[in-house]
C-alpha cells in the first residue's frame, strides 16, 4: 500500500444506520483494498455515530465525521475536502458497490492516463429482496443509462439533456473537483446533474465501463416520491446554472426548453396547492422565487393573494404559451 490511500470513499449519512453496515460492507469487500472510506454523519438522530465507530474499530481504513445537519451536499464537499485519495468514489448510505468496481475502473485510469471519470452501469433493488436487481427506479422499464464515452460536444450534448449516471456510477480524478469546483451547495436536488455537466462544459474525458462486477447498486425506497414540488424548484436552478455556462445556439436549444419544462410543472403544482391551501401556496411561490430569482413567482406569491383560481391558472398558461411561442421565434 502508498503512504496515501489510493481511493477516498465519501458517504453522506443522515439517520441510515440501518444501512450503514450493508453499503460500507460492500467498500470492505472491494477486490482493491489501498481505500479510505469517509462517512460523514450529517447530525442524524440515530445511532449512526455507535454503527459506524464499530466498523472503524474493525477496520482503521473507514473514518467517522460528524457535521451538523447541513444536507448531502455539504457532506460530500466535506468529504472531498478530508479526502487524500487520487480518485474520489461517491456512495450513499442506503447503496452498494459491487466487488469489482475499483479495481476495474483504476485500471483503466492506468492504461489511458487522459481520462477524468470513470463511470458504470446501475441496478435496482428492494430492501425485501435484495438479490433481485431491476433496470430502472421503477423496477419495470429498461436500462436507461447510455453507454457514452467521450469529451466535448458528445459529453455535453448528452449532459445537457439529462442526467446520464446515478451518483455512485462514477470514479473521479480529484484533480477534476480541484480544476472545476466541488458540488454547488445551493443545490439539494440535481446537484450531481450540475456537476457532470460543468465537469463535460470543461472538457472532462468521460468513460463507461461496462465490464462485469463494477455497476452502483441502487436501494428503492417506497416512500420515494419523483412528485416532489422542491425537487422541481431546484431542478430549474440546477438548469438556469448549466445554462450560464454554455454558449451557443445548438446548446440553447436545449436548455431553454428543459427550463420551461421546469417552470411548467412548478406552475402546475402551485395552482393545484393554491386550490388547497392558498397560504402554502403563496408560501412555496415565494420559495422558489428565492431559489432562482424568477419573478413571475414573485407577481404569483401576489395573484395568489388578490385573484381567484382561474384567474390565476389562465394567467400561468399565458405565460406558458408565450414563452413557447418567443422559443420557437428565437431557436427555430
Amino acid at each position: 500500500m502508498s503512504g496515501q490511500p489510493k481511493v477516498s470513499v465519501i458517504i453522506p449519512s443522515y439517520n441510515y444506520a440501518l444501512y450503514l453496515p450493508e453499503s460500507i460492507g460492500s467498500i470492505m469487500d472491494q477486490k482493491f483494498t489501498d481505500w479510505e472510506c469517509i462517512v460523514i454523519d450529517d447530525g442524524s438522530t440515530d445511532n449512526s455515530r455507535e454503527v459506524v465507530e464499530r466498523l472503524c474499530e474493525k477496520d482503521n481504513r473507514i473514518k467517522y465525521v460528524l457535521q451538523s445537519n447541513s444536507g448531502p451536499t455539504v457532506a460530500r464537499n466535506h468529504g472531498l475536502k478530508l479526502a487524500k485519495g487520487e480518485f474520489i468514489q461517491f456512495l450513499d448510505a442506503d447503496d452498494k458497490l459491487e466487488s469489482n468496481k475499483l479495481e476495474k475502473q483504476l485500471a483503466i485510469f492506468n492504461q489511458q492516463k487522459e481520462i477524468d471519470i470513470v463511470y458504470s452501469g446501475v441496478k435496482y433493488f428492494e430492501s425485501s429482496n435484495p438479490s433481485k436487481l431491476y433496470d430502472s427506479m421503477d423496477l419495470k422499464s429498461g436500462p436507461w443509462m447510455k453507454n457514452l464515452s467521450g469529451a466535448g460536444d458528445i459529453m455535453i450534448m448528452e449532459l445537457l439533456s439529462r442526467n446520464i449516471m446515478v451518483i455512485s456510477s462514477p470514479l473521479v480524478r480529484k484533480t477534476v473537483f480541484e480544476k472545476f469546483g466541488y458540488m454547488n451547495e445551493v443545490l439539494q436536488y440535481n446537484e450531481d446533474w450540475e456537476l457532470w455537466a460543468r465537469f463535460a462544459i470543461n472538457n472532462a474525458k468521460f468513460y463507461f465501463d461496462n465490464s462485469v462486477d463494477t455497476r452502483a447498486i441502487v436501494r428503492v425506497h417506497k416512500s420515494y416520491s419523483t412528485d416532489n414540488f422542491k425537487m422541481y424548484s431546484h431542478g430549474l436552478k440546477a438548469c438556469f446554472m448549466i445554462n450560464e455556462k454554455v454558449s451557443g445556439r445548438k446548446y440553447r436549444k436545449i436548455m431553454i426548453p428543459k427550463i420551461n419544462y421546469h417552470m411548467r410543472i412548478i406552475d402546475e403544482k402551485l395552482i393545484k396547492l393554491l386550490e388547497q391551501n392558498k397560504e402554502n401556496a403563496i408560501e412555496n411561490a415565494l420559495q422558489v422565487y428565492n431559489q432562482t430569482g424568477v419573478k413571475r413567482y414573485l407577481t404569483y406569491s401576489k395573484l395568489f393573494g388578490k385573484c381567484p383560481v382561474w384567474f390565476c391558472y389562465l394567467y400561468s398558461r399565458f405565460l406558458f404559451i408565450a414563452n413557447k411561442l418567443k422559443n420557437v421565434i428565437v431557436y427555430a
